[in-house]
């Protein structure tokens, strides 16, 4: 730890921290009427300088609604014609760098970007919410992301500000390695944020709870997964801190995070959202974002595949394009024994609803959904009782789904260790339209799980 701190305070004293501040600094201010210049721009160097967009070079000046959408088969089918090229067909100048995804929802995607802009628009926002969130200069964070092989235990995390980082793998009762690294860091210091996927924050939640481990840190920051409401008011308890979701693609980078108020605000001045029509429901939108800064590979209308409500008002004072909730996956889809497909989101609020904060739904055939949580406890034996009689009385026989707690206890996880919260392994067409309503999901029954809990006053 001496070593990592005078690894920071060299570099605090350094030009290159200074000059890449000073980029920072230059962005932190959200510029709304930056945004429609940068749009422009860039939609106007993609029909000049990118192949795939050469039908469009007679459009004097281009909008979204030229551009085609950009679906993950098209980035990885049409690699090279996505690629942005000058008049000779050579890349232009700069230092270039190839990102993979993390391939959670089929297989990775490569995007090419340069070192100038490839992280920028992402710091710049998280000096944003770091601003937000009123987090100190510098401190330390215990970070629960996904975390490539080889990560460092312990290492410097230099901008956008300086940050002792302690780097944690969900926590596994069955690893030894992973048991001795919890027992000697979690709760060993002070910590100041805390940050990572949505389901190794409820793994780091339980266990301080059930150790009784007091972990104050002045932020939570959730991101990667959808995140349930019975896991947000777990992590709430254990931490006595609200939670924040930050919205990112790997694709595009940061788009938005959570006010206070629990609306979703996108940073329009860095990438430009669309909020499309979701098979009819107007309660859905399909969220289709645009990134603003990066040139040598413009994503343009890349349909992420997330769902979230529609647009509203927000009275929180943030500034950007505000939505109530982001809701899920748009091919998180259920199969019913007749074939028909089913949104997963009524019944995924129905098991948060009936007290389980850490749980994946997983398809292996029509009508038979596996519930995998970490312990088999009487409450979610109940808890699929209680939903399947519910099932029953809404589906007649041979239609819909039924639940089964699974034989295991082992989530599925991407090759970078993401957790979605439905696994679906059946093929389904697509375009199918889904059923929905098969579940009062707001409503908590009083034969198994008591009153909702609210969420714990924050001191």
């Amino acid at each position: 730890m001496t070593e990592i701190g005078e690894k920071l305070n060299r570099f605090l004293r350094s030009a290159r921290y200074a000059e890449k501040r000073a980029e920072i600094e230059k962005l932190v201010e959200f510029d709304s009427a930056t945004a429609a210049d940068r749009l422009a721009d860039i939609l106007a160097h993609a029909r000049d300088r990118v192949p795939r967009y050469r039908p469009l070079q007679d459009h004097a000046n281009p909008v979204l609604a030229d551009f085609p959408l950009t679906r993950k088969a098209d980035l990885r089918d049409r690699f090279i014609d996505l690629i942005s090229r000058d008049e000779t067909g050579r890349m232009e100048p700069g230092h270039y760098f190839i990102h993979e995804t993390s391939g959670s929802t089929g297989q990775p995607v490569r995007l090419l970007t340069t070192a100038e802009t490839g992280g920028l628009s992402s710091l710049v926002i998280a000096e944003r919410l770091c601003r937000h969130l009123g987090l100190p200069d510098t401190g330390t964070e215990l970070n629960l992301g996904l975390h490539y092989e080889g990560t460092p235990l312990v290492e410097a995390g230099f901008l956008p500000r300086p940050y002792v980082r302690c780097n944690l793998r969900g926590f596994d009762p069955s690893s030894p390695s992973i048991v001795e690294t919890y027992a000697s860091v979690v709760g060993a210091f002070p910590v100041d944020r805390i940050i990572g996927t949505s389901s190794r924050l409820v793994g780091l939640a339980r266990y301080c709870l059930d150790r009784g481990i007091r972990l104050r840190p002045r932020a939570v920051v959730a991101s990667y997964e959808h995140l349930v409401e019975e896991g947000r008011r777990m992590v709430e308890e254990a931490f006595r801190c609200p939670v924040t979701m930050v919205y990112a693609t790997s694709e595009t980078g940061s788009a938005a995070w959570e006010c206070r108020q629990g609306n979703l605000h996108f940073q329009d001045d860095f990438v430009t959202p669309e909020l499309l029509p979701y098979d009819g429901d107007e309660t859905l939108r399909s969220i289709v974002l645009t990134g603003l800064l990066t040139r040598a590979m413009p994503v343009i209308r890349y349909v992420t595949g997330d769902l979230c409500s529609p647009a509203t008002a927000c009275g929180c004072g943030l500034p950007g394009t505000a939505v109530g909730s982001l809701v899920g996956r748009s091919k998180a889809t259920l199969v019913g024994a007749d074939g028909l497909v089913y949104s997963p989101y009524a019944l995924l609020a129905a098991l948060s609803n009936a007290g389980l904060a850490d749980f994946q739904v997983l398809q292996e055939r029509p009508g038979i959904l596996q519930l995998i949580v970490p312990d088999a406890t009487e409450e979610a034996r109940r808890c699929v009782e209680h939903l399947n009689r519910d099932l029953a009385s809404y589906f007649r026989e041979g239609q819909g789904f039924r639940l089964r707690l699974a034989a295991t206890n082992t989530f599925v996880l991407s090759g970078r260790g993401k957790r979605n919260p439905v696994v679906q392994r059946l093929d389904v067409a697509p375009g199918a339209v889904e059923g929905t309503g098969y579940l009062r999901s707001g409503v908590r029954s009083p034969a198994y799980a008591g009153p909702v809990a609210q969420s714990p006053s924050v001191p």
